[in-house]
């Protein structure tokens, strides 16, 4: 063991973000927040056992402990105030900071007074996300806003593990979300913002995804479409669109800096190529919106432009462990969004599979066949190490993402964005032909993925993966790409990582397969609630738009394609019994099925679970009355969602204090 490592000595510097990262993780996971002493106490300890011992687990301890007390110190910094309630249809007015222009509305970043909707919250400025259809287009950043809203507080997480949107907008600086009844813009800014200019100009609903970054320009129907065959990520700027523009941006100021002798006599063309093109790359990124995956893409690429200076390696798991970290430090956040996750997993597999290969020299014929394997491995790659973040996120496999990936993707790389980002700045002089033959040859493309996507389990839905098997995964995808190997006759010991990994994923595979699913789920306060009837959830009510998020996140739990419309478990006036094999639960959604139920359901030996609408306080109850969040399985094991952080500020509960003798 020894031995084995000190071989790995030379790597712990690659090991640092993602052991810094594991301590963020948990930190961001776990259900109720810590003591704000606890880490830093623990942290200051292990700083000083390091400079006594300097032992390399000690030193993985101390760096899990201070990516756990960051984390919480950034959390606590940000302080967005969330409101806690539903607001319907209140009058605010407000500034418009933001506008993101999707397929069917138009979302506005809405800066309003917070007394406005809640006399409760105090008196500073809130950011409210706005949804408006058929809006005016002629709302800019800067502009006043008044009408009559309604008013949503972000929803916290339903399952384990799955998406928390409270904790998004918490550090979005999002403070509620809601759509307009009706609005007026009551001052318009005239300089308005460039994004915007461009926006209205080019009319091009590729131009706000490939150009301007708006995340939800390409229609909804067509999104599932790339999505179902592995090209989703096209339409997030990132490190496609910024490698892309980047290497465009070099090629252009190369020639141009090597058609002037007096220049390139004295230094080399690439140098003020490069310089160029990192400039370049700002505007994009400016233009962009500045996105969390484009800063991402960015700073890799800064990252690539000064090792190319410097003579350094471009292919490095140093340079990206280091991007890791910076991005880490910036916002700690990021590692726990689904773009962070999928782009790294992708970076690092790509340099470990191609980071060791040497230059050959190679005849046109066997440079085309190296061209076609290129292409085939990176896909391949790729998409291997990203599917356990696919499945975890989105609850599906595409798959015919490889051959997605090798016949769509050289279409955008070589017609569709170039054609685009051409297109535009023509369309701001009135010229709309490029763009149009961008649209046109997208629409081609389109037709293609279709017959993609219409080949027979092109979206294989996948069971919920739950943290510790995406954990165990990891540890194994980090094994194989990390570790060292040693020079041994012994094969095992030769390929250790192939082993390391092979038994990690073994693990992870078996806790997978072996998951049971829920006969029931409930929001925190039980006004939704749903029945696993047969394989197929049932609910209380076929629509909340209170939790909205609920619907989506018990279907993906329970393997559960989502209908068009939600099943109804029918309960006589707010009143119903759910019978299983080895328990029975009594749910009461009303108060008047409260009123009517409760004495009788508290003397029913044959109930083991009381759930209600309302707080009840009942000690003589047989049955056991159960509050917060929570998913009860065949066995009769509960699991509460509890959502006790900084970002889960959530509405007040109904109270009927209820007894039963």
């Amino acid at each position: 063991m020894k031995e084995f490592l000190q071989y790995q000595y030379k790597n712990l510097f690659l090991w640092t973000p993602f052991v810094v990262a594991f301590g963020a993780a948990l930190y961001f996971s776990i259900g109720t927040e810590p003591n704000f002493s606890f880490p830093i106490i623990i942290t200051l300890l292990l700083v000083a056992i390091i400079y006594k011992y300097k032992n390399v687990f000690v030193r993985a301890i101390a760096l899990f402990a201070f990516g756990f007390f960051y984390a919480m110190s950034f959390t606590h910094i940000i302080n967005t105030e969330q409101i806690k309630d539903t607001f319907d249809f209140v009058s605010i007015n407000g500034t418009v900071k933001d506008i993101d222009f999707t397929s069917d509305s138009t979302r506005v970043l809405l800066s309003i007074n917070a007394q406005q909707i809640d006399k409760k919250l105090s008196e500073k400025n809130l950011n409210i996300r706005i949804s408006i259809k058929d809006a005016k287009d002629d709302i800019n950043i800067g502009d006043k806003i008044s009408g009559y809203a309604r008013i949503f507080h972000p929803s916290a997480r339903y399952t384990p593990s799955s998406f928390d949107f409270a904790r998004w907008a918490y550090f979005s600086k999002i403070s509620g979300t809601g759509f307009f009844r009706e609005y007026e813009i009551t001052k318009q800014n005239s300089s308005g913002n460039l994004r915007t200019f461009i926006h209205n100009h080019a009319k091009s609903a590729l131009t706000d995804s490939l150009v301007l970054g708006y995340k939800k320009a390409i229609a909804e129907n067509e999104n599932k479409i790339w999505k179902s065959i592995g090209i989703g990520h096209v339409w997030s700027i990132s490190g496609f669109h910024m490698t892309l523009i980047g290497g465009w941006l070099f090629a252009l100021f190369y020639l141009i800096f090597r058609s002037i002798a007096p220049l390139t006599k004295r230094i080399p063309a690439k140098y003020p190529a490069i310089i160029c093109a990192w400039f370049g790359l700002i505007f994009y990124l400016c233009i962009s919106g500045i996105s969390v995956a484009t800063t991402r893409a960015f700073l890799m690429a800064t990252l690539i432009f000064i090792a190319t200076l410097f003579g350094r390696g471009i292919l490095s798991l140093r340079n990206a462990a280091l991007a890791f970290l910076i991005i880490f430090l910036i916002n700690p956040f990021s590692i726990m969004n689904a773009g962070f996750q999928l782009s790294f997993a992708a970076i690092f597999g790509l340099i470990w599979f191609f980071g060791n290969h040497e230059y050959v020299k190679r005849s046109f014929g066997q440079k085309i066949f190296h061209y076609i394997y290129l292409a085939i491995m990176t896909a391949l790659i790729a998409t291997l190490f990203t599917l356990p973040f696919i499945v975890a996120h989105f609850g599906y496999i595409p798959l015919y993402s490889l051959i997605g990936n090798i016949i769509i993707l050289p279409i955008f790389s070589f017609a569709i964005m170039p054609l685009v980002i051409i297109g535009t700045i023509l369309a701001l002089f009135g010229n709309h032909y490029i763009l149009n033959l961008g649209h046109s040859i997208y629409n081609f493309a389109l037709s293609v993925a279709m017959h993609i996507s219409d080949l027979p389990y092109a979206n294989l839905s996948m069971p919920y993966i739950s943290n510790f098997v995406l954990i165990l995964t990891l540890i194994g995808f980090m094994l194989l790409v990390l570790t060292v190997k040693p020079e041994s006759k012994k094969f095992f010991i030769r390929n250790i990582n192939y082993v390391l990994f092979i038994f990690f994923l073994s693990i992870a595979t078996v806790v997978y397969v072996s998951r049971t699913k829920p006969l029931f789920y409930a929001t925190a306060d039980h006004e939704l609630v749903a029945f696993n009837v047969d394989g197929k959830l049932k609910f209380n009510k076929s629509r909340a738009s209170n939790h909205y998020f609920a619907f989506s996140s018990w279907y993906q739990y329970n393997n559960e394609e989502q209908p068009d419309k939600n099943s109804r478990y029918k309960c006589d006036h707010g009143f119903c019994v759910y019978k299983t094999p080895n328990w029975n639960l009594a749910y009461m959604q009303n108060f008047t099925a409260v009123l009517d139920n409760l004495e009788k359901v508290c003397t029913d030996k044959n109930i083991d679970f009381i759930i209600s609408n309302f707080d009840i306080h009942a000690p003589n109850c047989h049955g056991k009355i159960l509050e917060n969040g929570l998913l009860i399985y065949p066995n009769g094991h509960v699991t509460e969602i509890i959502n006790h952080r900084p970002w889960h500020n959530l509405p007040e509960q109904k109270t009927d204090q209820t007894m039963a003798h």
